[in-house]
Parts: structure tokens; C-alpha cells; sequence
């Protein structure tokens, strides 16, 4: 094999290479964005879980004076 034909080989593996990982890291931000929303979602959801649990000790309270 001719070293000019290989140089061309490892370029084309490298390029090769390159590009899976650039597709990896668009699936990995994809991945982080949504890992976000969820974890914005799962904030609020705890804030109104945590909130009707203080209403609903208070309204235990109330009831019981």
C-alpha cells in the first residue's frame, strides 16, 4: 500500500470519527435540554406538593381549635 493511499485512509477514519462525535455531542445537548425541562417540571410539581401539605396542616390546625 502506498503511503499516500494510507494517509488518505487515516484522514477519511479520522473525518469518520470526527463526525460520530459531533453527533454525539448534538444528542448529548439534546439530552441535556430535556433533562432540564424535567427537572424545571419536577421543581414546580415539588413546590405545589410541599405548598398543599402546609395548607393542609394548617387546615388540620384550623379544625382542630
Amino acid at each position: 500500500m502506498e503511503l499516500n493511499q494510507l494517509i488518505k485512509k487515516i484522514i477519511k477514519e479520522i473525518q469518520k470519527l470526527k463526525s460520530q462525535k459531533q453527533i454525539k455531542l448534538n444528542k448529548r445537548n439534546q439530552l441535556d435540554e430535556e433533562i432540564n425541562l424535567i427537572n424545571l417540571h419536577l421543581k414546580d410539581l415539588n413546590n405545589l406538593k410541599n405548598q398543599y401539605e402546609k395548607l393542609e396542616k394548617i387546615l388540620i390546625i384550623f379544625l382542630m381549635v
